[in-house]
């Protein structure tokens, strides 16, 4: 009787040590799979970010050959007040 209480006990110890090996592979492949999820998330939003600045360069580039600064716009509200044919 004793030896088949042992036998289920190293079964017992056996099944555990096996299912703590496990447990450790599936807690690293998680952190190994969050620091590539991280990664990505990084990647996307600096190419986010550049391609806004890149497009935003381009627009006003394309402002500036136009030759509109937006400086005119503060000075039109006061123009239009001196017209006195809209009255």
């Amino acid at each position: 009787m004793d030896s088949w209480r042992e036998l289920q006990k190293n079964s017992y110890i056996s099944w555990v040590k096996k299912y703590e090996k496990e447990k450790e592979k599936r807690i690293e492949a998680e952190e190994k799979y969050n620091k590539l999820v991280e990664a990505i998330k990084n990647i996307a939003i600096e190419k986010y970010y550049t391609k806004l600045l890149e497009t935003n360069d381009e627009r006003m580039d394309i402002i500036g050959q136009n030759g509109n600064d937006g400086l005119h716009y503060q000075y039109e509200l006061f123009e239009d007040d001196d017209d006195d044919t809209k009255h």
